[in-house]
């Protein structure tokens, strides 16, 4: 039996945000971990967001990503900016330095911000899944596949 590559999902909640309806955590942890089942074993799966400025109505949501294995990693602002998407690039290079290729790094987003880390990833061999419902050109071209949200 041979190893399966090595898969980490990073989701940018605030930029991705599902609407918070009841079940629908549960639908979206699994259609995501579909997809990214294609690229192999699924080892990360982490949604980033402020918990702090969520609607109250998103626990429930929230609670439904939980059980379904993605781990909500709290990332109070404190007046800054762009807290999610440094801890979620962060998060990315420390997959890569754990996993060398071939491993694959599934982002959900749709900021332009993340665009150098990807390239960086796709240039040393991780293939770079995008799931977004609103990507630049510049962070498609990043991307070895580009999947709509």
């Amino acid at each position: 039996m041979t190893d399966r590559e090595k898969v980490a999902i990073f989701w940018d909640f605030e930029n991705c945000c599902p609407p918070s309806t009841q079940g629908l955590g549960y639908d979206i942890a699994n259609n995501i971990g579909r997809i990214a089942r294609i690229f192999g074993s699924v080892t990360t799966f982490r949604a980033y967001l402020d918990i702090s400025s969520q609607p109250s109505k998103s626990t429930a949501l929230r609670s439904e990503l939980q059980l379904s294995g993605v781990s909500v990693v709290d990332c109070p602002h404190n007046g800054k900016k762009d807290v999610v998407d440094k801890m979620a690039i962060v998060d990315m290079f420390a997959f890569a330095v754990d996993h060398p290729p071939p491993a694959t790094v599934i982002l959900v987003a749709g900021d332009r911000d993340y665009a150098y880390a990807l390239s960086t990833l796709r240039l040393r061999n991780y293939k770079v899944v995008l799931i977004t419902p609103r990507a630049t050109s510049c962070l498609e071209a990043c991307a070895s596949f580009v999947v709509d949200w």
